[in-house]
């Protein structure tokens, strides 16, 4: 049994608001609300600015949002700031990101493989709790659409990135084991643009569902405290949480 079968009965993807806490969770993209996804990449232009990055091109990002290719998750605080956004590109006519990146071992273009390819990208936040938050929602697209591989990346420099991908489901590429880098886009350095060295990582789905699994579970056994499964373990906790582990395999294996 699948997990789409399990969680989600139905494949069509449409503009969802969800409200958590104050919190509000949307999914839009270009066509159903260019304005919001305006704003939503003038807040991740502002957040990497903050981190001193130099180079971010408005056009150039904005080509891969047009005509739906792009789903954002967004998070809207009480008085509708963006707090959080997370963003999905499907390959369009004009590809993915990463494809105009160039590996750093051969300077030649990064070349991804054909197929039902994406990319996770624009991820940045100003509240954590919201930030897991937009990128369990954007795994949950990322099922829901079956996709052959999903890349994402991070700066080498920012290895804590890298973990907190990984514990939403991704893992170093095998396929793409060398840094990459965009020749305009990195940092100031002696008055020259110093290009970031990102690594690449790939959507394990195997892991994610488990993750999901596991976390709805939790749920609806009432042992679950946050995004990152933290939990204050008594010994029946253990017990219990043994028992979730079971069942997770059971249903991932299925």
């Amino acid at each position: 049994m699948s997990y789409n079968l399990l969680f989600n009965p139905s494949n069509k993807i449409s503009n969802k608001t969800e409200k958590n806490n104050l919190i509000q969770y949307l999914n839009c993209n270009y066509e159903s609300n260019p304005n919001l996804v305006e704003r939503a990449r003038e807040f991740v232009q502002l957040q990497y600015s903050k981190l001193d990055y130099i180079g971010y091109d408005p056009n150039f990002d904005r080509q891969f949002d047009l005509n739906g290719f792009s789903q954002y998750f967004i998070a809207l605080d009480e008085n509708d700031e963006i707090i959080a956004t997370s963003r999905i590109v499907s390959r369009g006519p004009f590809g993915l990101p990463i494809e105009y990146s160039y590996r750093s071992d051969t300077g030649k273009r990064t070349v991804i493989e054909d197929g039902n390819v994406a990319e996770m990208n624009s991820f940045a936040a100003t509240k954590m709790n919201a930030g897991s938050k937009v990128l369990s929602l954007s795994t949950d697209f990322l099922l829901k659409r079956d996709f052959t591989s999903t890349y994402g990346l991070f700066d080498i420099d920012r290895s804590a990135m890298g973990k907190l991908y990984n514990r939403i489901g991704a893992i170093e590429s095998s396929l793409h084991p060398y840094l990459i880098y965009f020749p305009d886009y990195g940092k100031l350095v002696q008055g020259n643009v110093r290009p970031t060295l990102w690594k690449v990582q790939v959507s394990d789905i195997s892991k994610i569902i488990a993750k999901k699994v596991i976390r709805d579970v939790m749920l609806s056994e009432g042992l679950y405290f946050g995004s990152d499964f933290s939990l204050t373990f008594t010994h029946l906790y253990i017990i219990e949480l043994s028992k979730i582990l079971r069942l997770a395999w059971d249903l991932c294996s299925n």
